[in-house]
């Protein structure tokens, strides 16, 4: 899984950090299949009106996110499925509410591998964890209560995840499409992809669906998308039309149109609302 290490996904805020929200990497035998964990360092009392609406852009990750309500006595597991669009979250509670919160960042490849079932349904879905991860859910829900702290809970999942992962194998012709789509950073044609595992077109679109729940055609422009984000944000000196060349766009406008399609809004608006001035 080394071969998948050449790419890291972003949010729309990639700087944010908060009591309310922090990232941890995983260990080393989970980080070809982990983004991250992330959640609130502890419990915390929302203030009103203290946590705005933020935007969640396509990252080619699921989630897991269970959230504490220590006010109502309440646990809910939900499970995001990988995005293709940008949507905005209402991040209000009521006030005096206290929670905390975790959850499980899977690359988009790696999540099949610890799920009950396949990702055929899972585009655009956000519901119940338990349709996917009931053993999850099973494993970790009294012990979430048990302890607040999120290092201590990464530590209680990856124990989980560990286990779990001896249970299911890689599909060959499926890790192998999505390494040669990461290798080239999303800008290529599917001819050229199912030439160069040595696979059939209609083999190809069958085991993406199966593993992912998008066709190979749209992970590679989500891959590229965010190819050009990260780009954008840590690539000093580079212009659009750097990119326009690197990623295969057709042009500056094709760029950009791209760009606002996935993101939902322009490439200033982003940057402004990464908190990151980019002369771009």
């Amino acid at each position: 899984m080394k071969r998948f290490t050449c790419y890291t996904p972003i949010t729309a805020t990639p700087y944010r950090s908060s009591e309310a929200y922090v990232e941890i990497e995983p260990c080393a035998a989970l980080k070809p299949y982990i983004r991250c964990f992330w959640g609130s360092k502890d419990i915390y009392t929302q203030d009103a009106g203290a946590a705005a609406d933020s935007v969640v852009v396509p990252d080619t990750c699921m989630d897991i996110i269970f959230t504490v309500n220590y006010t109502d006595n309440s646990l809910s597991g939900s499970f995001c499925g990988i995005d293709d669009k940008a949507f905005w979250v209402n991040g209000r509670k009521e006030k005096g509410e206290r929670l905390s919160v975790f959850a499980i960042r899977f690359y988009a490849w790696s999540a099949v591998l610890f799920a009950e079932d396949s990702m055929r349904a899972c585009r655009n879905f956000c519901g119940d964890a338990s349709v996917y991860f009931s053993w999850l859910v099973r494993a970790l829900k009294q012990r979430l209560w048990e302890t607040a702290a999120i290092e201590e809970r990464v530590r209680l999942a990856e124990t989980a995840l560990l286990r779990r992962m001896e249970c299911r194998r890689e599909e060959p012709v499926f890790m192998d499409a999505v390494a040669e789509i990461l290798s080239r950073r999303g800008a290529l044609r599917m001819q050229e992809l199912a030439r160069d595992i040595h696979v059939s077109d209609r083999q190809l679109q069958r085991v993406f669906q199966e593993n992912m729940g998008v066709s190979p055609k749209a992970f590679a422009s989500l891959v590229r998308y965010q190819n050009l984000w990260r780009d954008i944000l840590t690539v000093p000196g580079r212009t659009i039309m750097d990119e326009v060349c690197l990623l295969q766009y057709t042009d500056q406008a094709h760029l950009c149109r791209d760009f606002k399609r996935y993101h939902g809004m322009t490439i200033p608006q982003a940057c402004a609302l990464a908190g990151k001035s980019v002369a771009f």
